[in-house]
């Protein structure tokens, strides 16, 4: 994966909304769900801006404190889950920049003070999958959702 690599949310198949740091997203085609928090919800956020792998990596080095190469490893692989479980795609090296939220523009420039950095961890949920893939239209006996065709009919 280069550096120069622009990511992007894999939207429409992937909605997703953050509220109070924790951001959770629905693979519309897989059915899984997910959730981020701290510094996952950070990246995901730089994501959704536009800017290139090499540039997230800057902006979360500044922001927490830690070996820089060890947090380029970490944000790679994360990146790499992401991509793997559909929920950002390749949008290429030419991709025109999103506004920038005011947390990006708030990065502290002082070493001291900063928070820790944590590997970033993507949580999984595959227990409404069944529900989330459902076409309400078309899957449904009679009497109407939520109430699934059987296979016999």
């Amino acid at each position: 994966m280069d550096g120069m690599t622009v990511f992007r949310i894999n939207s429409p198949k992937v909605i997703h909304e953050t509220i109070d740091g924790e951001t959770v997203m629905v693979n519309l085609d897989s059915g899984n769900y997910y959730s981020l928090d701290n510094i996952g919800a950070d990246i995901w956020a730089l994501i959704g801006t536009g800017l290139p792998l090499h540039e997230i990596i800057e902006d979360v080095s500044c922001r927490y404190a830690g070996e820089r190469e060890e947090m380029g490893q970490a944000i790679h692989q994360f990146v790499g889950q992401l991509q793997e479980e559909g929920l950002i795609v390749n949008g290429g090296s030419q991709v025109q920049r999103n506004e920038p939220t005011p947390a990006i523009m708030e990065r502290p420039q002082e070493k001291d003070g900063r928070p820790e950095f944590e590997i970033p961890a993507l949580h999984k949920y595959s227990d409404m999958q069944d529900l989330l893939l459902l076409d309400p239209i078309h899957e449904v006996d009679d009497t109407g959702w939520p109430n699934v065709k059987s296979d016999n009919v």
